[in-house]
């Protein structure tokens, strides 16, 4: 304790030194906190966008001959209302939603193009599974006895679709066969994925088996209360529908967000490279500080010796000296890069689209609390790390030399 007091009073007897280390070490901390909310923000933004963008927490599908997705429907799943209701016996499912995916071409008479197709059950997908497309025009696909088609932007625009044209699909049937079916364009919709919105339609879950003349789905897509209960969930499901080559495979929504993790890869590295560049710009400035220090109280450490007090004790007054300047700058930085994350989010300043996207989002800034104390801790280190030379240097002088020093 006394070895704190006295290094608090220390810290005060050069205010300007002790100013700037503490300024370069808040500047430091909440550069990091800023940066690391930042990119937690974004994962979990981007998380929860790809799993209510359709991807849902879990993915049940027909395991098939192979392993890739493009299993045909003669694999696909049957028995739905079956494996639906075993699915939601778990109180942690939300939502179990049956999906049938194709591809064909639509038509307009005049101009085709190939596309992407997914037959949903409106209910289910956009009531309880609460998969809203953002609508630029119309409205959704709904039950009823007239086949519905929902047109993505790009595709709408490439066709000039409007909400009650008439567009032809055709496709593939199990058989092999070719078959076509009008439908009635009641709406346009966007991904936001530049992509998708060019080549991509939903039509209902029946309008899609009658296209492809099959009772069968793709697969079933399932959503939780809780993104927290994804892993526990998927191994319940394992346990319920059984395990092997022909029981049906259980995918979760990391395993099919494979840009989720090429975004969370790249933050990472970053927030990585930029916590490097700090943490070394916080050791060499620390560490220059607490050797001019110990220049300058060469007397006061050789009066120390003379009155009998260990090198040991001398080395542990700066070293101390150092952990309370990294405690001190850490609680600042602390202090601003909350103030900073929380201006920041309250701001409502929108950003650019991401790569590929085509629709921006607003900064966020997460505060993170495994983030703030681990930043506190590798401060206090940091300067605790960097005063471990010059207090060494310290300790070893000759009382005589440091009595003589000026």
């Amino acid at each position: 304790m006394r070895l704190i007091i006295f290094a608090i009073r220390n810290i005060g007897r050069n205010k300007r030194r002790s100013a700037a280390i503490l300024s370069l070490v808040a500047l430091g901390s909440a550069a990091l906190l800023v940066a690391g909310g930042y990119a937690a923000a974004n994962f979990s933004g981007l998380r929860e966008r790809t799993i209510r963008n359709g991807v849902g927490h879990l993915q049940i599908s027909a395991r098939g001959p192979t392993e890739d997705d493009d299993a045909p429907l003669a694999e696909a799943l049957e028995h739905v209302d079956v494996l639906r209701g075993r699915i939601l016996q778990d109180p942690r499912v939300l939502a179990a939603a049956a999906r049938l995916e194709f591809t064909g071409l639509a038509s307009t008479g005049d101009q085709s193009v190939a596309v992407i197709g997914r037959g949903v059950e409106p209910d289910e997908e956009y009531g309880r599974a609460g998969f809203a497309p953002r609508m630029v025009e119309g409205r959704r696909v709904e039950n009823g006895d007239r086949h519905e088609t929902m047109a993505a932007a790009g595709l709408a625009r490439s066709l000039k679709l409007k909400p009650g044209d008439r567009l032809t699909l055709m496709s593939a049937t199990v058989d092999g066969a070719i078959n076509g079916l009008d439908t009635t364009i009641v709406g346009i919709y966007t991904t936001g994925i530049r992509e998708l919105d060019e080549r991509s339609l939903v039509v209902r879950l029946d309008t899609a088996q009658t296209l492809l003349a099959t009772s069968r789905v793709s697969r079933i897509v399932i959503v939780l209360h809780r993104t927290e209960d994804t892993a526990a969930v998927g191994a319940a499901l394992t346990n319920v529908l059984g395990a092997g080559t022909t029981a049906p495979r259980i995918r979760t929504w990391s395993d099919l967000a494979t840009f989720y993790h090429q975004v969370r890869g790249l933050f990472s590295g970053i927030f990585s490279f930029l916590g490097v560049i700090i943490t070394v710009l916080v050791v060499l400035s620390a560490g220059n500080a607490m050797t001019m220090t110990v220049m300058e109280r060469g007397r006061e450490i050789g009066t120390l010796m003379a009155v009998g007090t260990s090198r040991l004790r001398i080395m542990a007054m700066f070293v101390v000296e150092g952990l309370t300047l990294g405690t001190l700058g850490g609680f600042l930085g602390l202090t601003a890069g909350y103030a900073l994350a929380t201006g920041l989010t309250r701001a409502g300043i929108q950003m650019p689209p991401p790569p590929t996207f085509t629709t921006g989002f607003p900064l966020q800034i997460a505060v993170v609390p495994a983030l703030y104390a681990s930043v506190l801790v590798v401060m206090i280190v940091t300067l605790g790390a960097a005063a471990v030379l010059p207090a060494a240097r310290a300790a070893r002088l000759r009382i005589t030399d440091a009595l003589g020093h000026v």
